[in-house]
């Protein structure tokens, strides 16, 4: 008896346990050790069937980002929503990049730490310069989020936003980085906490008291 056909809902969410799969296989084992064949063992599937979603995993590594990217956004307009003072709003944006690292390890280590992955001036010429030249497009929404944000809020002009928005980037990847390696368990008896605090001591400098 043939299968049924999978609705869209569920080619969707097939799609995405495929990405949540090959994205810990990367952390795991590194990029070039990922394939077809370790994800369809995962997933009890045949490989084959794999390539009836994706081209390589070349393509797939590009989508991973996708994925992350489109969650990090959905991170930053939920925590948008928050009602209060520019401080508030602030606030919460910094506390949800640093929400996103800490409940999306795999991904964010795709996206902002693993080195030896496809870049996309690596594919300029290739097969995958479509995916690679939409990865970088959704890959740059976020930042472009939180830049309009801060100029918007604590009256900034564009260039000083942009190197605000830089400054707030580079000092929570360190925190998440410190939190998803463990390094930070092993100096405090409450990373949580401590995360929890450093959001606060960031606003505080962003984002001064009135």
């Amino acid at each position: 008896m043939p299968r049924t056909p999978r609705t869209l809902e569920e080619v969707d969410s097939f799609k995405q346990q495929i990405l949540d799969v090959a994205a810990k296989i990367v952390i795991q084992e590194g990029f070039n050790n990922l394939s077809m064949r370790k994800i369809a063992a995962a997933l009890g599937v045949t490989a084959t069937t794999l390539y009836n979603y994706y081209k390589n995993k070349d393509e797939m590594y590009f989508y991973i980002r996708i994925r992350g990217f489109q969650l990090l956004q959905k991170f930053f307009e939920n925590a948008y929503t928050i009602s209060g003072t520019n401080r508030d709003k602030i606030k919460a944006l910094i506390h949800a990049y640093i929400e996103f690292g800490i409940q999306y390890p795999d991904y964010y280590e795709v996206m902002f730490i693993n080195r030896n992955v496809p870049k996309f001036l690596d594919c300029i010429g290739t097969s995958l310069e479509e995916v690679g030249a939409r990865e970088k497009e959704i890959a740059l929404k976020p930042f472009a989020y939180v830049v309009e944000k801060l100029q918007y809020h604590l009256e900034l002009v564009p260039d000083e936003a942009y190197n605000t928005a830089l400054q707030l980037w580079v000092e929570c990847n360190g925190v998440v980085s410190l939190y998803n390696s463990r390094l930070l368990r092993e100096v405090h008896d409450n990373p949580k906490y401590f995360v929890d605090s450093y959001v606060e001591i960031l606003t505080r400098r962003y984002v001064p008291l009135e």
